[in-house]
């Protein structure tokens, strides 16, 4: 649940503008919609002991504005429309004296249960910088393209780990800073791309209890393929199809969350205190399909396939998560308004 929602925001399928900024003064606005649904399976000893299902729906409201032809700031305000934990068919969490812990192999099953929560996240502010672009540079005949970015998140007050007037927030508490890093190559008729974004999060308290959401190592690569394009289309505005393939590989590091939100049953002991989730990795495929009716209009469709590896849920108990064959799933759309005069387009 509180992984990194990369897939859902950071990165749109569009390889053709993930390295370019507005020029001086002038400006892009884009909202996207997505979800991001991860079933698994938590096992103890090698033995299944119940099931889960995270299901996030966030919606992304993205504003640039160019302060040179090479430099732009960025604001992202993340909504989170609706995050969900479901589990089933789940053993209850009893004493151990044996292994003076929690287990829950072999112990009577617990009614289905699902947590709940939504609300506004932290806010991203981002500097972007295109040291060479081939649009900003494009009289210099610049074929490849890179993008550097560094981006400071809010601390977020209504977190999924956060209940206030008795409704759960959503998305992580802790602030962020950000370190990215975007190269594409144009070729002909495709735009090979690669990037790395690094996301460390800070420590903070919920309800004076220690939390700290994982920090995230985010490793893309893929291919942009122009299926169509006109470029007298509109009086010359033009219009073009892609096609977008990438592969996402993604670290996320320990975190200490809150005992009793991500597994279905603990003991009353550890119940609402601090506790540690371990590692893990993720591997994502995606497919985009990218449209612009016209040069100021981008319209995408966007999916992927895949999900984390296994990791441990709270420290005191040998409960872990693991996908079991069980793929996860996003699916998406975002739509961008590039504001341009097109009287400053002219050369």
């Amino acid at each position: 649940m509180l992984t990194s929602l990369f897939l859902l925001s950071a990165l749109p399928a569009q390889a053709a503008t993930v390295t370019d900024l507005p020029p001086q003064w002038r400006g892009d606005f884009g909202i996207g919609y997505g979800v991001k649904v991860v079933p698994d399976s938590l096992i103890e000893d090698e033995v299944q002991v119940g099931n889960r299902r995270s299901i996030d729906h966030q919606i992304d409201y993205t504003g640039r504005l160019g302060l040179t032809d090479y430099l732009a700031i960025e604001v992202v305000l993340p909504q989170h429309a609706s995050s969900r934990l479901r589990f089933s068919d789940s053993n209850r969490m009893v004493y151990d004296p044996i292994l003076e812990t929690g287990t829950m192999v072999g112990t009577d099953g617990v009614s289905d249960s699902e947590i709940h929560g939504k609300g506004m996240g932290g806010a991203w502010l981002r500097l972007l910088f295109t040291p060479f672009s081939e649009t900003t540079f494009a009289s210099r005949g610049d074929q490849v393209s890179w993008l550097l970015g560094l981006g400071l998140q809010t601390e977020n007050k209504t977190s999924f780990w956060a209940i206030e007037n008795g409704e759960r927030g959503a998305g992580a508490a802790s602030s962020a800073f950000e370190l990215q890093s975007f190269w594409s190559v144009q070729n002909n008729r495709t735009e090979p791309y690669l990037g790395v974004n690094w996301t460390r999060r800070s420590p903070t308290k919920v309800g004076g209890i220690a939390v700290q959401d994982p920090s995230s190592v985010d490793l893309v690569t893929g291919m942009e393929i122009l299926l169509w394009e006109d470029p007298t289309w509109a009086n010359g505005l033009g219009s073009e199809l892609a096609l977008d393939l990438s592969v996402t590989f993604g670290h996320d590091t320990w975190g200490d969350g809150i005992s009793g939100v991500q597994l279905p049953s603990v003991l009353s002991i550890s119940e609402g205190t601090s506790v540690t989730r371990g590692e893990t990795q993720s591997l994502w495929g995606g497919f985009g399909l990218r449209w612009q009716p016209v040069r100021y209009v981008d319209w995408t469709l966007r999916s992927a396939i895949g999900g984390p590896f296994g990791h441990t849920l709270e420290h005191p108990y040998s409960v872990a998560t693991t996908p079991a064959g069980k793929l996860g799933w996003t699916v998406g759309t975002d739509v961008t308004f590039r504001l341009r005069d097109p009287l400053f387009d002219t050369k």
